[in-house]
């Protein structure tokens, strides 16, 4: 039964991620990378238009494989460079214990010449059967943060969160002076020995004001809530 759930939600996650990059803004990306490892076997590292890549659209990279005890992945990474937004969806099912690192990045987003203050919302959401924590980056040399090293500028280390749904939004300042990289990095881990799985949809994105605005506004109440449940 969990196995037949498991399948279902994975052509759910191919069919949002599809529908995600039909209506999505047209993306003009640069070096989108995506890679997979689970510590042991070889890191899968999947580069916008190569072999591997299973989305023929620019600026979509998709890998749909198995990683040791990591089944089943279906992954996807989105970027709309050179506009600081970017996307990483995935579904992953294991059959035993193990912990998988999922990084998505692109080169060459920008906010335009001289100096900027680069707020990036964050965005997550998903249910798992294990935990997950995340973090997002900025290489100011705009090297690809996937084949190069990631970064000179990292968020903290959220989470981690789970069992069950979860679901968070942060707000992290870095700083750059012309174009820059950014890559959302996602770590899952499973302890149990049966069939288990994670699903979760990361979105990395300069906010304009007005959504600055909500956003803040949106912690303050995640906080107080926080505060009355302790």
């Amino acid at each position: 039964m969990k196995l037949t759930r498991a399948v279902v939600a994975i052509g759910c996650a191919l069919v949002l991620s599809c529908a995600a990059v039909l209506t999505g803004p047209t993306p003009a990306a640069a070096l989108a990378t995506l890679s997979l490892s689970d510590g042991v076997n070889p890191t899968v590292t999947v580069t916008d238009g190569s072999p591997q890549d299973q989305c023929a659209i620019a600026g979509c990279v998709t890998f749909n494989g198995s990683i040791g005890v990591w089944l089943i992945n279906v992954s996807t990474g989105i970027s709309n460079s050179p506009f600081p937004h970017i996307d990483l969806n995935s579904i992953d099912l294991s059959t035993g214990p193990g912990t998988l690192s999922i990084k998505f990045g692109d080169t060459d987003f920008s906010l335009g010449a001289g100096p900027h203050t680069v707020s990036l919302a964050s965005l997550i959401g998903g249910t798992t059967n294990g935990t997950v924590t995340w973090q997002a980056g900025l290489n100011t040399s705009n090297l690809n943060p996937i084949t190069s090293g990631c970064c000179d500028q990292l968020s903290a280390l959220y989470g981690p969160l789970g069992s069950g749904a979860f679901s968070q939004t942060n707000l992290d300042t870095f700083s750059a002076n012309g174009p820059f990289a950014l890559e959302l990095a996602m770590n899952i881990t499973h302890t149990g020995s049966g069939t288990q799985v994670t699903s979760f949809d990361y979105e990395g994105r300069v906010p304009g004001p007005a959504t600055l605005l909500l956003l803040g506004v949106g912690l303050l109440a995640t906080g107080a809530m926080r505060r009355r449940a302790i």
